[in-house]
């Protein structure tokens, strides 16, 4: 994962696909620097990035639906203490 400040009009996509890369983007905020003497202030949004390529990507995803799915399966069955 990179700190990445892109000068965008609009605020970044939390993902986008490529043509063979993914980018996952976090933490997403605007930022508006004031110009100094010495030069340009920073007009854009500053985030957290991570590239994947597609196959990556698809491994990722398809690990974080069984966690997800692992994760609310312990939920229904610890339910509500039965004693």
């Amino acid at each position: 994962m990179a700190k990445v400040r892109g000068s965008q009009d609009q605020k970044p996509l939390e993902l986008e696909f490529g043509k063979t890369t993914v980018y996952e983007r976090k933490n997403i905020r605007r930022i508006d620097e004031p110009d100094t003497e010495e030069q340009f202030g920073f007009h854009g949004w500053e985030y957290d990035e991570t590239q994947y390529t597609i196959e990556e990507w698809y491994k990722h995803d398809s690990l974080n639906n069984k966690l997800a799915i692992a994760e609310l399966a312990a939920l229904i069955a610890g339910g509500t203490d039965n004693g």
